[in-house]
């Protein structure tokens, strides 16, 4: 099963300490603000990565995505509606 929705996620920088930002994957878009990291996938590269064996996510689920993300060291992550990230890009 291919890879073809966008979620948009929150996830909290200061408990993430063990998260490295230099070392998102280019499947990730990542951004910080004053309330967190701002996270959203690219489901073009994540299904290419997929194939390739470079990302395990067996269902593209944000459940799915969450386990993910809390296992490259984010922490207090949850889905957030991507319309926020999209509205202040004039993508609306």
């Amino acid at each position: 099963m291919p890879i073809n929705k966008i979620y948009c996620f929150r996830a909290n920088y200061e408990l993430s300490t063990k998260f490295e930002e230099r070392l998102a994957p280019a499947w990730l878009s990542l951004e910080t603000d004053s309330q967190g990291y701002k996270i959203s996938t690219i489901p073009e590269v994540a299904s290419v990565a997929r194939v390739l064996g470079n990302l395990e996510i067996e269902e593209d689920t944000a459940d799915e995505w969450i386990d993910y993300l809390e296992s490259l060291g984010l922490k207090g992550v949850c889905q957030v509606a991507c319309e926020e990230w999209f509205e202040d890009r004039g993508y609306s």
